[in-house]
């Protein structure tokens, strides 16, 4: 996944950075830190976070944006599901249309029939709970953030739902969030990290979302920059 990505931002941007997450958890041989490391050796412009885990998916992705140092933040997940190249194409919709936050929208899907209808069923529900009309993949990837929207989100979520809190946030705050058709390929990897707890614990984050109860759920009072101000060195 990383060297076709490499590969695309090589032939197409200037000034970028890839940022490789290899968090592990210990006592388990997990080798990605070291062929991260060795990969960022060899290659321009990549950086590499490896810290042994004190979360799920919300915790990695936060310690991979906070050292971001871009105007423009994406960020994608490493099974190779989406193709790398649709990176680009969420960073070129943002700049397009001048959006806050640009996400895929998971269409054609290969994956199969059986998580085609689970997250059918996931987004239906949402846009039931949430209103989040106009939104059709709420963790759809890969997603852009313009450094501005990034800051104003605060995100707190350690587990799954940061996807969720990422499009939460963003509609209370008012901001702009644009989907852009993304394939999305069947798995390489024979063993999903998405099963029956997994679905569970989206529909408690959900209800407690819904409640007001989510620790998450509270932003820092931020005031919002104009865009001008961020986009004026791209």
């Amino acid at each position: 996944m990383a060297e076709p990505l490499h590969e695309a931002l090589e032939a197409r941007e200037s000034g970028y950075e890839l940022i490789l997450v290899a968090n592990y958890w210990p006592g388990q041989g997990d080798r990605t830190p070291e062929e991260a490391a060795a990969f960022a050796r060899e290659h321009t412009n990549v950086r590499v976070v490896t810290r042994p885990k004190a979360g799920g998916m919300g915790w990695d992705l936060r310690h991979g944006l906070a050292i971001a140092r871009g105007e423009e933040l994406v960020y994608l997940d490493g099974d190779g599901q989406v193709p790398p190249e649709s990176a680009l194409t969420v960073v070129d919709q943002l700049r397009a249309t001048d959006a806050d936050v640009a996400k895929g929208r998971r269409r054609p899907r290969e994956d199969g029939s059986v998580r085609t209808v689970t997250s059918f069923g996931y987004n239906a529900l949402f846009r039931l709970l949430f209103g989040t009309r106009g939104l059709w993949d709420i963790n759809g990837q890969p997603k852009a953030l313009a450094r501005s929207a990034y800051e104003l989100l605060d995100l707190r979520t350690d587990d799954w739902f940061t996807d969720a809190e990422i499009v939460l946030k963003a509609r209370a705050l008012r901001l702009r969030i644009v989907e852009v058709p993304v394939r999305f390929r069947p798995r390489r990897i024979p063993v999903s990290n998405v099963g029956p707890g997994t679905v569970w614990e989206f529909l408690v984050n959900m209800l407690r979302w819904r409640l007001g109860l989510h620790p998450a759920r509270k932003t820092r009072p931020v005031a919002r920059r104009p865009r001008s101000a961020v986009r004026a060195g791209r």
